[in-house]
């Protein structure tokens, strides 16, 4: 009651000074009253014995699972004694909340106790320990009477002789000297009396059993050679060459010694080199020094001499390193792969050296095994196994650890060099695919050897065509080790016009010293311009530069336009289109299904194929439960299987695909072999070709048919190398009108005015998207350059834009511009006027008859305006023949030819190909190719002469000597002559052979060549 008491007094001084309630006010008795209560009745802040005691149960059972068993006994044991100790709250008994709450403080405050060092105290034996000397063997025979008998050393028969009737009456029992009798036991006075004769009997002792199990593991326990301690010679060997040896050492060389050899048996040695062989770099014979095994020396064999013994482990050291080697980068692939304080991709390894290393531990998984099998011989000891032996059964194993040895050194070592995974990456490829056909050519003398590498190549294939597969199926270059001989330009984006140009770079760094080989390779896959050459081949010579894997050569170029034909589709939202909903199986899978369907498979005791698991869980249970209720919903029945098949997928763990991939390969026969280009051309290459027909016919029909690309190139025939000849009249005969005129017409709003007035007839829907633009032009400029300044611009939205490029529509407004210039020279001799000739000038009135007369002195003005009538017609005829030859066999039949091609397109490069070749065609065609640029001038200089002519025309006779004409007859006729005289001889070469119908027409004009040098003369 005291301690109520006080802690009364205690809750009025409380709740005094929170409240200031006064002694004697009801609600001061109210809040005591309150506080008590909580105090006395509530135990939220008491210890729950149940849960300290649960907290304390864990804890156990942690060490328990820790193997920390000491922990668990001293702290168990201190717990109990513990609470068993009734020192708290004045109780005669343990167990109070005093306890519990020292317990749980205790269990709250301790961090990580598994992680923490225990060091039990030593327990001191109060008493020695008891030796028990009863012998119970003795005691447990009691009764029982023991004979023995010891013959004499003696060769007469007598000792064989059986025992006659009155010798067994001699014989006397004897019991066990060690016996110990009690003092209660009763013993016989006539036993005790009895000595044995040491002659005749003596009393059989039992050994020492502790004694006898320490012999036992002398015997039995290996010699511990790598401690020093030397084999035990047996007196009895036959195997005395090597003691033979050493005494003749001795005795020759005076300072030879013996002291630090160890003398092993050949089934240690044996075991040593299965150990080696399998991985193990801690090993007493063979010491690794760096990434070498060497033999450890002073090491002999009883049977065999230092150089016999010597040679065979040096040959094992051998392979042992050549294994090291292989498990050194298997270590280096894996711990690379995932170092996070590296940034640069290509300073981590690449998924194609991962998948090359898992391919090597592979095949050291089976060393191992068939290293295990000899093992458990040896441990047998059921047959003879000597190192000659061993050689000889693990031959077939060797040659292939040299041979994977030597395809790490050619894949790998020899690649160090290299900047960056893509090189490293086809270098190791090219080095696999090579070794599989430099073996596969050796036929079946080397069959063993490809079917090793045929699945270690196709293997390590597997990250290459996965990244290769992902981009042509769904769009997505997923290249996280840059390894790809592409990547993505991220600069380019999606809509920008040069997307099929510069999105995709082949993966050369910039500073990378390679020889011009990878260049001129870049430039043959990036090639448009020749879409009938073959594209099925890459230059042999670009492999040497690692640029892409030698097997993929064949169809780089398809799985390039594929995988860019399937960004684009990805980018116009027609993925599902192509994608469809039903997943297809992936490149890779298809690759190795069509090996097993070619090559055939054979039964395999590694792989025996498990019947699947019933996957038809629905319970019948469900459906009758369904039809009692009286349900019958499909979807709902539906949603049951798939419930329940989910769950048996769950229980039976899905097949891991390396797995399957390796059963698939590992059963694959090899027997049915063909050559690997053409199992290539048969597994592969189909696969992606398909894919690369479907994707690029796809996106072609696309464009074609959802995007007018059609549409947009006949208006780029229409207006830019003017098709539509009569509004493209429209158009320029009134700027020609103006520049006739002398009037002003270069104002941009007026020609686009015009072209909008001429588009309006015709091509009403292309008067949004074709406009003008008026440039400068320069100072030195030909009165047939005037019009040089009209560019046509023509709005061609994405993705049309990647066909008709900004750069075509800069070789299509040279084309037009030569165009122009011709129809403008053709459009001023055509409205040249007889009246205009022959009118008077306004200046010369009759009272200028001495100057008219000074004019026709050498020829009358009848005679001159037949001369101007008749090179008028001269001109016409050029005119005529170069606006012919260019509207017809060039416009028009290499339009047909480019229509053709257009339709035999499958791809959207072979369509750039074709429009790059079609406008590429008609700028050479037009004379405005560098190599005839002298033809050009030539052309320029008759168009110039015909635009003075028109000029002379208009200003009328009057004003025209015959020295003019002569002058302008004598131009004429020069351009004339080079021009038939070039093109003959171009045409003799065969250089140009369309510019025939052009050289036919100018050689007509060539006869008044000889008028034109007599009036000369």
């Amino acid at each position: 009651m005291a301690r109520w008491l006080n802690i009364e007094n205690d809750i009025k001084t409380l709740v005094f000074q929170i409240t200031g309630f006064q002694e004697g006010e009801e609600n001061f008795a109210l809040c005591v009253q309150f506080a008590m209560s909580n105090i006395k009745y509530h135990r939220f802040l008491s210890v729950d014995s149940h849960r300290v005691t649960k907290s304390l149960n864990g804890m156990l059972e942690k060490f328990e699972i820790h193997s920390q068993l000491d922990k668990k006994d001293c702290l168990q044991r201190l717990c109990d004694q513990f609470l068993s100790m009734p020192c708290f709250e004045g109780r005669d008994t343990g167990k109070t909340d005093t306890h519990y709450s020292l317990l749980m403080l205790l269990l709250n405050v301790g961090e990580n106790p598994t992680h923490s060092p225990y060091a039990g105290k030593a327990q001191i034996l109060k008493a020695p320990e008891v030796v028990d000397d009863f012998d119970w063997g003795a005691y447990l025979r009691e009764g029982i009477e023991t004979y023995s008998t010891i013959y004499a050393d003696s060769d007469s028969e007598s000792d064989f002789e059986p025992l006659s009737d009155d010798d067994d009456e001699t014989v006397v029992p004897v019991k066990s000297k060690d016996i110990e009798i009690s003092e209660k036991q009763e013993v016989d006075p006539s036993i005790s009396t009895i000595t044995s004769d040491a002659s005749t009997f003596y009393v059989e002792e039992e050994p020492d059993p502790r004694e006898s199990g320490v012999a036992w593991l002398t015997r039995n326990v290996t010699v511990q050679y790598w401690c020093g301690q030397n084999q035990p010679e047996d007196p009895e060997s036959t195997e005395n060459l090597k003691k033979d040896w050493q005494k003749y050492r001795e005795a020759t060389d005076p300072i030879y010694t013996n002291k630090d050899s160890v003398t092993m048996s050949e089934i240690q040695l044996l075991r040593e080199v299965l150990w080696i062989l399998a991985g193990v770099t801690d090993s007493f014979v063979f010491i690794l020094h760096g990434d070498e095994f060497i033999v450890r020396e002073n090491i002999f064999v009883q049977h065999l001499t230092d150089n016999s013994l010597k040679s065979y482990l040096s040959c094992f050291a051998r392979y042992g390193s050549y294994v090291q080697h292989l498990l050194c980068f298997e270590e280096e692939a894996i711990c690379g792969s995932y170092d996070l304080s590296i940034t640069d991709n290509n300073n981590l390894t690449c998924q194609t050296y991962q998948a090359f290393a898992n391919a090597i531990s592979n095949f050291i998984k089976s060393l191992r095994k068939e290293l295990t099998q000899l093992e458990k011989r040896m441990t047998k000891q059921e047959q003879t196994m000597t190192l000659a032996m061993l050689h000889g059964d693990l031959s077939p194993w060797l040659k292939k650890i040299e041979l994977i040895h030597s395809l790490y050194v050619r894949g790998i070592q020899e690649a160090d060099w290299m900047v960056n995974n893509c090189q490293r990456a086809s270098h190791l490829l090219s080095g696999l695919f090579e070794a599989v056909v430099e073996y596969d050519t050796l036929g079946q003398n080397a069959s063993d050897v490809v079917e090793l590498l045929i699945p270690l190549w196709i293997q390590t294939t597997k990250p290459y065509i996965e990244v290769i597969d992902e981009w042509i199926t769904n769009g997505n270059l997923v290249d996280p080790r840059s390894e790809f001989i592409l990547k993505r330009n991220e600069n380019v984006k999606s809509l920008d016009e040069s997307f099929w140009e510069t999105a995709f770079t082949i993966h050369i760094p910039e500073d990378s010293a390679l020889p011009s080989e990878i260049h001129e390779s870049q430039h043959t896959v990036t090639e448009k311009s020749k879409p009938n050459s073959s594209r099925k081949s890459v230059d042999k010579s670009a492999g040497s530069s690692h640029w892409a894997p030698e097997f993929l050569e064949p169809v780089i170029l398809e799985v390039v336009l594929a995988g860019k034909s399937m960004e684009m589709i990805q980018d116009l939202g027609k993925l599902a289109d192509v994608c469809g909903v039903k997943r297809e199986k992936s490149l890779y899978t298809l690759f190795l299904e069509s090996l097993q369907e070619l090559l055939g498979t054979r039964p395999h005791e590694d792989f025996i194929k498990e019947p699947p698991p019933d996957l038809s869980m629905y319970p019948e249970q469900v459906d009758r439960q369904m039809k009692i209720k009286g349900i019958h919903d499909p979807l709902l029945k539906i949603n049951f299987m798939n419930i329940f098949h989910a769950c048996n997928v769950r229980l039976h763990g899905p097949i891991e695909e390396e797995d399957q991939d390796s059963q698939m390969l590992s059963v694959l026969e090899t027997e049915r072999l063909q050559p690997i280009n053409l199992i290539l051309k048969q597994c592969l290459y189909p696969h992606i070709t398909q894919k690369y027909s479907k994707v690029c016919t796809c996106l072609v029909q696309i464009l074609k048919e959802e995007y007018n690309l059609m549409g947009y190139l006949a208006a780029m025939r229409h207006f830019f190398l003017m098709e539509a000849g009569d509004t493209m009249f429209d158009f320029y005969s009134p700027i020609f009108d103006k520049i006739r005129l002398n009037t002003h017409w270069r104002d941009i709003s007026t020609v686009n005015l015009i072209l909008q007035e001429a588009l309006q007839a015709h091509f009403p829907e292309e008067s949004r998207r074709l406009y003008v633009s008026i440039e400068d032009l320069p100072k030195d400029r030909h009165p047939i350059n005037i019009t040089d300044c009209i560019k046509l611009h023509y709005k061609v939205p994405w993705p049309v834009d990647v066909v008709i490029s900004s750069k075509c529509q800069a070789i299509y407004n040279q084309i037009f511009t030569f165009l122009l210039q011709v129809k403008r020279a053709k459009y001023c001799l055509d409205e040249l006027r007889f009246c205009d000739l022959e009118k008077d000038s306004v200046l010369h009135s009759h009272s200028g008859t001495e100057f008219s007369l000074h004019l026709d002195e050498d020829m009358p003005r009848e005679g001159r305006i037949h001369r101007m009538h008749i090179l008028r017609m001269r001109l016409t005829y050029f005119v005529n023949s170069l606006h012919n030859y260019i509207m017809t066999r060039i416009l028009h039949s290499t339009g047909i030819e480019f229509k053709q091609d257009l339709e035999k397109a499958k791809d959207l490069d072979q369509i750039i190909a074709v429009h790059n070749k079609y406008v590429n065609t008609i700028h050479e065609r037009c004379l405005l190719h560098k190599m005839v640029k002298l033809l050009k001038q030539a052309v320029m200089n008759v168009l110039n002469l015909i635009l003075n002519f028109q000029a002379l025309w208009d200003e009328g006779i009057q004003e025209i000597s015959l020295k003019t004409i002569e002058g302008m007859e004598i131009e004429f006729s020069r351009c004339i002559l080079f021009l038939s005289t070039f093109l003959n001889n171009v045409i003799k070469r065969g250089s140009f052979p369309h510019l025939e119908s052009l050289a036919f027409a100018l050689v007509t004009s060539t006869e008044h060549l000889t008028k034109g040098r007599a009036h000369v003369t």
